[in-house]
């Protein structure tokens, strides 16, 4: 292997690490009072101009941590979009409309080959049509000259009884 590449891995698993850390930090401090016995969060919650949390009801703090949480969801989002990620939802439907559309297709190419061979390509190759019209007129030309032997007959009866 490239060692470029496992140098890449390396560094990417313990930004990871460090960030899992960090993130158990945040949630070890929130969850003390959701932060508000901590100096560092109660001065990060003044500086936003957020309400004095030691006055907050745990209704309040609940909703204040909510909203914190949803604009955070927002901004990583935005950051993954940025990398072209896609969130598993999204990739999720798209998949599935393909699959749908792979059936569909399929669907088409069945009925497709199911009107081909009802009509197969021989039937319409040009020498046997020529063949099948030199044969449809020889028979109206027979059916005619039947005809006309008819009238003949019909006309020499109507003569003949016309002289008696």
């Amino acid at each position: 292997m490239d060692k470029n590449i496992l140098e890449f891995w390396g560094q990417a698993f313990l930004t990871a690490a460090r960030s899992q850390q960090q993130w158990e930090d945040m949630k070890r401090l929130f969850g003390q009072n959701a932060g508000t016995d901590t100096p560092m969060l109660s001065a990060v919650f003044k500086s936003l101009g957020w309400p004095d949390t030691e006055k907050m009801n745990p209704e309040e703090i609940a909703e204040l941590t909510k909203n914190s949480i949803n604009a955070f969801q927002e901004f990583f989002k935005a950051y993954l979009t940025m990398f072209d990620f896609v969130a598993k939802e999204e990739h999720l439907k798209v998949v599935k409309e393909n699959e749908e559309l792979k059936e569909k297709i399929a669907q088409l190419e069945k009925m497709n080959n199911s009107q081909q061979n009802i009509y197969p390509q021989e039937s319409f190759e040009q020498g046997q049509g020529m063949d099948n019209l030199t044969k449809i007129m020889e028979y109206q030309t027979q059916q005619f000259q039947e005809l006309m032997k008819q009238i003949n007959l019909y006309y020499k009866k109507e003569k003949r009884t016309k002289k008696k």
